[in-house]
């Protein structure tokens, strides 16, 4: 990062609060102030099949595909990005004191994420913003990564249990938001997200998950587990239906 006044270098991991160069002592950046944010997909470094991911500040997640563009708006101030292409994560920190625009490409060589970042001055603005749409975010999270990773799928399990679902022997995962089941004998995940759930009942000692259409889920799970497991559920279920 580079200070607007005195063109230097700014020390690395700088506090989000500071509004003020360590160096000149000048203002970093205009209060409430809002700028224009170009991000350009490369597609020239065999990025095949698949869109980088762009979350801003953990809390907004934009996605953009190969030789695509977005625009999106960001108030002046530190701000972090996070680029994720399949499992590769890169995470910058930008002063937004200017309207920017940003090259991003996955290098199967190195297997990095490659990122640029130019300053957009007054006699390129008209050529680079004009005629643009800003972009709607594909997914917002009031509760930061945390919530992220439960939207993707990608958050880890409260409870991993051994259980049975009729003939089949299993993993029984109980997540926030779901429960998953994976065969030994079939190596599929049998998922219920649990706004689908209309009622847990008691059967014989398993777990009869009953969803919407009348469909049901029954597992089977040991005993020392069983109350446990049954009032997380309960609780989920019922958080989920009061929201």
């Amino acid at each position: 990062m580079i200070c607007p006044n005195c063109k230097n270098v700014l020390p690395d991991k700088m506090s989000d609060k500071v509004n003020f160069c360590p160096i000149c002592g000048g203002k970093l950046y205009v209060d409430g102030e809002e700028y224009l944010i170009e991000i350009f997909c490369m597609g020239q470094r065999n990025l095949d099949g698949g869109s980088i991911m762009i979350f801003l500040d953990e809390t907004v997640l934009y996605q953009v595909n190969p030789g695509e563009k977005i625009y999106i708006k960001v108030k002046s101030g530190f701000h972090s990005l996070k680029f994720r292409y399949k499992i590769r994560n890169k995470v910058i920190q930008v002063l937004i004191a200017n309207n920017y625009s940003i090259r991003v490409s996955y290098n199967s060589l190195s297997g990095l994420i490659e990122t640029s970042i130019n300053e957009v001055d007054e006699t390129q603005y008209d050529a680079i913003f004009s005629n643009i749409q800003i972009s709607k975010p594909d997914m917002v999270s009031e509760n930061g990564k945390r919530g992220f990773d439960i939207m993707l799928g990608e958050d880890d399990p409260e409870y991993e249990i051994a259980a049975s679902s009729g003939f089949r022997q299993g993993i029984l995962r109980l997540y926030a938001e779901r429960l998953e089941f994976s065969s030994e004998k079939d190596f599929k995940n049998e998922i219920v997200q649990y706004k689908d759930v209309v009622a847990i009942k008691k059967k014989m000692g398993s777990l009869d998950i009953e969803c919407v259409g009348n469909v049901h889920k029954v597992y089977s799970i040991p005993k020392d587990i069983y109350n446990e497991a049954l009032a997380f559920l309960n609780n989920r279920i019922s958080v989920l239906n009061d929201g």
